[in-house]
């Protein structure tokens, strides 16, 4: 796959994921997004990353080392030329996943996405097990149906997709029913995320969100009594601190890769991730402007990060036992929260104040589990 690889530098990792954020739009205004795209009901307008600077990326990524691109938004399937972009990946012989809504997967695209030749994964967004649920929190009357559509469509043609649900107030009674409709469907997992309190999750996820401890009661729940009477992998978005120990053998190998991506946003820039968006601080470059090889060896921003995560993170997340694997969780959110890229993790930081943080995890522990 990649022939003319380049010989990287002692202390460059590889680029091994490119996430292409590949609409600064959505065509779904959803109250808990972290990246606030621009709303456009009739998919007229917007902002998109050019073909060019995607091509470029994909071309530039390959020599340091690039395996797999994300396709993921605002809303991706927006893209005017999405099925060139898709070619474009599959031509260089990467993996391919998209994140997406749904709304848009006709069974015309969805025929021609599974054509894909290199392997690729799709996630659709559920947020309800009904109309009304999913419908309130992205906005748009209508969506439920519409995503539903697309999962049959993408089915149909040879796809197991995964169903992605945003926990919030309003639907944490509808999660055993979600993962039935995920069954019904035909998809091959589920996974649970909370909000993210950032972009409009901010206001989102401070009126409607869910406590740390009543989070954890429901990851307990999906451990013990969901995932033992699905058919489906089930996953919750918890820290790896909290993973039970049989859990955490079963997925010895799962490692936080934060040090093998960027993302290139609908503008151009090259990101963190699409935080960059509204985080300057976390731009490293530009596809119209600068080399992806320069970017990925030089970038004051990346030669930062790389030396500050995870070795040296800070409160919670200097104590655990998993630093090395966890690597902060979210270092944007991190950043976001208290714009450093040592800041410990919100969750964890919660959970240790509240005692809630398993005392068997902190390095000060004799203990392993």
């Amino acid at each position: 796959m990649n022939e003319n690889k380049t010989e990287l530098p002692e202390g460059v990792p590889p680029l091994t994921d490119l996430y292409i954020y590949a609409a600064g739009s959505c065509n779904l205004a959803c109250r808990h997004c972290w990246i606030t795209p621009e709303f456009i009901p009739n998919g007229v307008g917007g902002s998109f990353v050019k073909i060019e600077h995607a091509q470029r990326a994909i071309q530039q990524g390959k020599l340091l080392g690039l395996r797999s691109v994300k396709l993921t938004g605002g809303e991706p399937l927006l893209h005017p030329q999405i099925r060139q972009l898709v070619t474009i990946i599959e031509q260089a012989g990467l993996s391919l996943v998209i994140e997406t809504n749904g709304t848009l997967i006709d069974k015309s695209l969805a025929q021609f996405l599974s054509e894909f030749k290199h392997g690729s994964f799709i996630s659709v967004s559920i947020d309800g097990a009904i109309a009304n649920t999913h419908d309130l929190l992205r906005a748009v009357k209508g969506s439920f149906e519409k995503a539903v559509s697309g999962i049959k469509n993408l089915v149909a043609v040879g796809y197991r997709p995964q169903i992605i649900c945003t926990l919030h107030q309003g639907n944490i009674s509808e999660m055993a029913e979600i993962i039935h409709l995920a069954e019904k469907l035909g998809c091959n997992s589920v996974k649970f995320n909370h909000v993210q309190k950032v972009g409009r999750g901010n206001t989102f996820g401070r009126e409607h969100g869910i406590e740390l401890k009543k989070l954890l009661s429901l990851f307990h729940y999906v451990e013990t009594e969901l995932v033992p009477n699905s058919s489906l992998r089930v996953f919750f978005d918890v820290p790896i601190a909290f993973w039970p120990l049989p859990k955490l053998l079963q997925d010895a190998g799962h490692r936080c890769s934060i040090g093998n991506i960027i993302g290139l946003l609908s503008n151009g820039d090259y990101a963190l991730c699409g935080i960059g968006t509204s985080i300057p601080d976390l731009v490293y470059g530009n596809a119209g402007k600068d080399n992806l090889q320069g970017v990925w060896y030089s970038s004051d921003g990346l030669l930062r990060l790389r030396k500050q995560v995870p070795a040296q993170l800070e409160g919670i997340c200097a104590d655990c036992i998993h630093r090395d694997q966890c690597q902060g969780a979210c270092i944007a959110n991190n950043f976001h929260a208290k714009g450093k890229l040592t800041a410990p993790y919100f969750f964890c930081e919660v959970a240790n104040q509240e005692n809630l943080f398993p005392a068997s995890r902190k390095r000060v522990s004799s203990s392993l589990v």
